[in-house]
């Protein structure tokens, strides 16, 4: 998956205004010592993430320890549940709530496989900036030039000045 656009980052800013949890960090404003300390535990854990753009951290720890937590780069979704794990963004298929009590977010794979992490409470955001990441922006389309407009000398149409001669009595237009 290819680093965030523009589009992407001003999309991402743009839904972190409508985000419930305020103890939410997305793009340059993650920092801080749970920061540190989870990325310090994805290295102890044989996942270093510098090659990879930050999105979005939430540490889930009580005393803000950053133990444990969810990070969410351009690349891949981080997680800690009983050891850290990772999905990559491009293997989503679809992210919906489930368990017994919906207290889960369920990430369905391209594979066919399901990954439930404990979680609900951040379903909204989670699933928006994912969704965003799955996002491709459509190459801007050409548009036809808008070819001027001139007016035959000798029978006065109007025709296109891209064209040599008049298609109607065959002038030349220039």
């Amino acid at each position: 998956m290819n680093e965030l656009t523009q589009r992407q980052k001003d999309a991402i800013a743009q839904s972190y205004v409508n985000f419930k949890d305020r103890g939410i960090l997305v793009l340059a404003g993650i920092s801080g010592k749970a920061f540190k300390t989870f990325k310090k535990r994805l290295v102890e854990w044989e996942t270093p993430i510098d090659d990879e753009e930050l999105v979005l951290f939430k540490d889930l720890t009580w005393l803000g320890g950053g133990e444990e937590g969810i990070l969410i780069t351009h690349a891949h979704f981080y997680y800690y549940q009983w050891r850290f794990k990772q999905i990559a963004i491009a293997d989503i298929a679809e992210i919906k709530i489930g368990g017994l009590f919906d207290e889960n977010i369920v990430f369905v794979l391209k594979n066919g496989q399901s990954v439930s992490i404990w979680l609900a409470k951040l379903f909204s955001e989670v699933k928006e900036v994912i969704e965003i990441l799955q996002s491709v922006d459509e190459p801007e389309q050409k548009k036809p030039s808008a070819s001027s407009q001139v007016q035959c000398l000798g029978c006065r149409a109007i025709v296109l000045s891209h064209q040599n001669f008049c298609e109607y009595c065959r002038s030349p237009l220039s």
